[in-house]
């Protein structure tokens, strides 16, 4: 698929510093691209016990940025935790095929009691009045209502505005998860941390065997809903200043990026998307719902997902826009996995607000972030990327290395770059 002509290659080239084989696919692909993309090969020299995290910064950053560090920045830290390999039988793509989505969706329902268990665990008695459900009017004709979370700091005896609004899509594979008991912990970490209001958007999942209400699948437009009513409404409601910024993981960064995709594309009378929206978090995303190498390559060897599960979730969300999407028509009709509308990485993805690009090296999903870091930067905007050596999908989020010291220093990074772009943009 041709590039758009909007997205030619700037002055700026992205440098590229990977801690890999030379045989990795991503290094072939990046290799043989045509586009003119800077690269260097780093060896190791940590012993067996520490692992790297790698950093590249923009070469260009705008004036008002304080992000001067050289290019690349690497730090030690411990290698994290590599996760059991599963049970066969478990896996997600075996549990489809053998048994249905009936059985899968069976399956969906007991991660949901496990999340429900999680909340209980981890979200203090205190806490829970800082949670809010809310309902919004649907930006579409898809959907009736569209639910949320909101998430609020701790209470300020001087009614103090809050430093802005976090748009916060959570991820699972687009079959299970929640706004709320899946990730009330870590939005309730991202509260405190920014001063923000952090609004969870609860979209439909392609793992259910009907949709309540007759609605559409739609999670897309379901994440525009909730866009708009942070940019016309959300910041009088909550109470703060209207400083937006965005974070989604896995399935959620892919539907977080398609809904941005749809707003700057809009000619409705709106402010430019970049300048109301001040950067974006991508963590560990699915941007190639055709698969790049690194995902085809995996099979069954990776945990916690491998990629012949990742697979199967990509298959799943295809065959629910296809019976039940609100999609382009010719994207539906051919399922074309590479089609804008699903697969971003072959979207125009000119004039888009800055983005935090991270993910793991051991993530069957690891090419699908350095592919689009690369065209995020050929398109003119501004990028950071982050590779977390033995980082598997879910660092920093979920499974053993949530709270490995390498997890602990993701989510940190994640929340000091939104900080960094809330505090420039605050009068």
């Amino acid at each position: 698929m041709t590039m758009s002509a909007r997205c030619r290659p700037r002055h700026r080239s992205l440098g590229i510093f990977l801690f890999m084989k030379p045989a990795s696919s991503s290094l072939q692909l990046l290799f043989s691209s045509r586009r003119r993309i800077s690269m260097k090969m780093m060896s190791s020299t940590s012993n067996s016990r520490q692992g790297r995290i790698w950093t590249h910064r923009p070469f260009q950053v705008t004036p008002s940025s304080t992000t001067t560090t050289t290019n690349p920045s690497i730090s030690n830290c411990p290698l994290p935790t590599k996760t059991p390999t599963p049970p066969f039988e478990n896996r997600i793509h075996v549990v489809y095929q053998s048994a249905g989505p009936v059985a899968l969706e069976q399956l969906c329902q007991s991660k949901q009691e496990f999340y429900k268990t999680q909340f209980s665990s981890r979200v203090v008695t205190e806490d829970v009045d800082r949670i809010r459900k809310r309902k919004l009017a649907s930006s579409s004709s898809s959907s009736r209502e569209v639910n949320v979370t909101i998430y609020l700091p701790k209470s300020d005896p001087n009614n103090t505005k809050l430093n802005g609004i976090c748009l916060h899509v959570h991820g699972g594979g687009w079959i299970w998860g929640d706004s709320q008991y899946q990730v009330a912990h870590r939005c309730l970490e991202m509260t405190e941390s920014m001063n923000v209001a952090v609004v969870s958007v609860e979209y439909s999942l392609a793992s259910t065997v009907c949709n309540d209400n007759g609605q559409i699948f739609d999670p897309v437009n379901e994440v525009v809903t909730a866009l708009d009513w942070i940019e016309n409404i959300g910041a009088d409601e909550l109470n703060t200043k209207p400083v937006y910024v965005a974070s989604g993981e896995s399935s959620g960064a892919q539907l977080l990026l398609l809904s941005m995709l749809k707003r700057r594309d809009r000619a409705d009378g709106m402010p430019s998307l970049t300048s109301t929206w001040k950067c974006l978090n991508l963590v560990y995303g699915f941007y190639d719902i055709s698969g790049t190498p690194s995902m085809r390559e995996d099979g069954n060897d990776s945990s916690p997902i491998c990629g012949n599960e990742l697979i199967c979730m990509a298959d799943m969300y295809c065959d629910k826009i296809l019976h039940g999407g609100n999609h382009d028509e010719q994207c539906k009709k051919k399922i074309d996995r590479q089609h804008p509308s699903i697969s971003p990485m072959y979207a125009n993805l000119s004039n888009l607000p800055p983005a935090l690009i991270s993910v793991g090296t051991a993530d069957p999903l690891l090419d699908d972030s350095l592919f689009l870091a690369s065209r995020y930067s050929i398109c003119g905007n501004d990028v950071e990327t982050v590779l977390y050596e033995g980082g598997e999908h879910g660092i920093g989020h979920f499974g053993l290395q949530e709270e490995d010291e390498m997890g602990r220093r993701a989510r940190e990074y994640t929340l000091q770059f939104m900080k960094r772009y809330l505090e420039e943009h605050i009068c």
